[in-house]
């Protein structure tokens, strides 16, 4: 007995001894789709960061939001249940397990138009939702006694109900605040609404240089007649600027001041005429930019090396890339010089943007013509994965060039393509668009030179008018064929408060072609790109 105890013990100090050498397959689980009720847009599905992002209705009870679908990787296990209805105004995680755990994060966005607006009031109002709080500053001389209140606003009815603008008119108290209680989904918020007088007539909170231009926005009287004066430092004649100039929304007003010399130092103000006078702002002084080429902006300067065209002369000069080093493993180049029927009064070499399907290794993909502002990063497989961007931090307000475009029907849609992008037979779609912005590699995946990554085998990689790097944006789309003609691409700057630090530069002959989709007849041509830095 003592023996067959002291054989158990052995076996069980050996069984110890064994280790699992055995390797898991690393699967990646994602979130494929989520549907949502009172969702505005389709959710924004963020594989590299793991993160779904939903957009919400403002008349939708943000503390009850019902998920209807979830789906995910086949065979993905999830640690909660994931339909149902759920409080979005906190972050909902869940962690999709197979043979590693992957967290994710579900987050919900919703825009409620809330208004709380009085006669004589100066600037925006400010909300503090947190905190259920709302305050305007109003001309001190109109008093607080009979506030007329122009707009109240919490929300969408019936979904919201609230008092009337007319039952709030004393704002005489101590602290300048009337309570209003407010009634949504079933819940009694209450909230402060405070009118506090201010002095102050007009006042210039943002004053931004570009190189012939300098966009200024100041606050002033609701109701007052307002504007701006500018000139140069050491002169004295003040220049008014011109209504033609001006936007204004309540008593917020903006401008874009243009004509200006580059590298200049200008002195601003702003001024309110009312029935007390004329009253000005406080100078202040900016100093506008220099400007900047495209480098290679004409596109004459071309090299050949293992079979592939690139867009500048050596690679020390490199700014713009191409396609062209992945569609080579098919022997075929999407972008190349072209010197045959030029725009009118031109001469050298344009570039061809021709989208073709390519054949590799069997596999056949179609790609679009493209030239951008960045590099081509690498090969991974059969895709190409490319980094868009070149440094940069100036604030021009446009892209011009000349195009020539030849649409073809769509002849390429690959299998499970989503039925949003047009199919076989619709006109095929060229695209050019610029960007500005302050976007960083380590979140994009690129590099300090080149920050964005695109990688066609993820979704989430593709560039669009909604990253949330971007500061200025201008697009243009073609999707009918069009002989040489003049183009220029106004910019829209969305955020003052940023500095540029790169620009993209993207032009294609099929925009769906990060989706394998377009027309193996569209050929785009394009020649003499320019930045402008003012307006006309």
């Amino acid at each position: 007995m003592r023996r067959f105890i002291t054989i158990i013990a052995a076996m069980l100090a050996l069984s110890s001894c064994i280790e699992n050498d055995i390797p898991y397959p690393v699967v990646e689980l994602d979130i494929t789709n989520i549907e949502i009720e009172g969702a505005i847009a389709e959710p924004q599905i963020d594989r590299a960061n793991r993160k779904v992002t939903v957009t919400l209705a403002e008349n939708i009870d943000i503390r009850a939001v019902k998920i209807t679908k979830f789906e995910c990787s086949e065979g993905a296990k999830l640690s909660r249940p994931m339909v149902g209805s759920f409080d979005m105004r906190y972050p909902q995680y869940v962690t999709l397990s197979l043979y590693q755990d992957y967290e994710w994060v579900i987050t919900a966005e919703q825009t409620i138009d809330r208004r709380f607006n009085v006669i004589g009031q100066i600037g925006a109002t400010e909300w503090d939702v947190a905190r259920n709080m709302a305050k305007v500053y109003r001309r001190a001389d109109y008093g607080l006694d009979t506030v007329t209140v122009t707009q109240l606003r919490f929300g969408p009815k019936p979904e919201y109900d609230f008092p009337e603008a007319s039952t709030l008119r004393d704002f005489s108290n101590a602290e300048h605040t009337q309570t209003a209680i407010v009634d949504s989904y079933g819940r009694r918020e209450i909230w402060r609404l405070i009118v506090e007088p201010k002095e102050v007539q007009i006042d210039i909170t943002r004053a931004v240089a570009g190189a012939n231009v300098i966009w200024l926005k100041a606050v002033g009287i609701d109701g007052a007649q307002t504007g701006f004066r500018y000139r140069e430092v050491g002169t004295e004649q003040w220049n008014e600027a011109e209504k033609g100039w001006f936007t204004s929304q309540g008593s917020t007003i903006e401008a874009a001041l243009r004509h200006l010399k580059t590298q200049t130092a200008y002195e601003v103000l702003g001024y309110a005429i009312t029935d007390n006078g004329e009253q000005l702002s406080n100078i202040t002084t900016v100093t506008t930019t220099q400007t900047m080429a495209l480098p290679n902006a004409d596109l004459e300067q071309w090299s050949y090396s293992e079979s592939v065209h690139y867009p500048y002369a050596n690679a020390e000069s490199a700014w713009w890339g191409t396609g062209n080093p992945a569609s080579k493993i098919a022997g075929i180049n999407l972008t190349t010089p072209h010197t045959e029927n030029l725009a009118p009064g031109k001469s050298g070499t344009c570039a061809q943007l021709w989208s073709q399907k390519a054949n590799v290794m069997g596999i056949g993909k179609f790609a679009a013509g493209n030239l951008f502002a960045g590099s081509f990063d690498r090969i991974v497989g059969t895709n190409g994965l490319v980094a868009f961007g070149r440094p940069f931090t100036l604030r021009p307000t446009a892209l011009k060039g000349w195009m020539k475009y030849n649409c073809g029907k769509i002849d390429c849609y690959p299998n499970g393509t989503s039925s949003k992008i047009p199919g076989i037979g619709n006109p095929d779609r060229g695209s050019i668009y610029i960007a500005l912005g302050d976007w960083d590699y380590n979140k994009y995946g690129g590099n300090p030179t080149s920050p964005v990554l695109v990688d066609t085998r993820n979704e989430a990689t593709f560039f669009n008018s909604s990253n949330e790097g971007i500061i200025a944006y201008g697009e243009i789309i073609y999707n009918e064929s069009c002989d040489w003609y003049e183009f220029e691409i106004p910019l829209e700057y969305r955020d003052f408060d940023r500095t540029p630090t790169h620009i993209i530069i993207v032009a294609s002959g099929s925009s769906y072609g990060d989706y394998f989709v377009g027309s193996t007849e569209s050929i785009m041509w394009i020649d003499d790109l320019e930045l402008v830095y003012d307006y006309k």
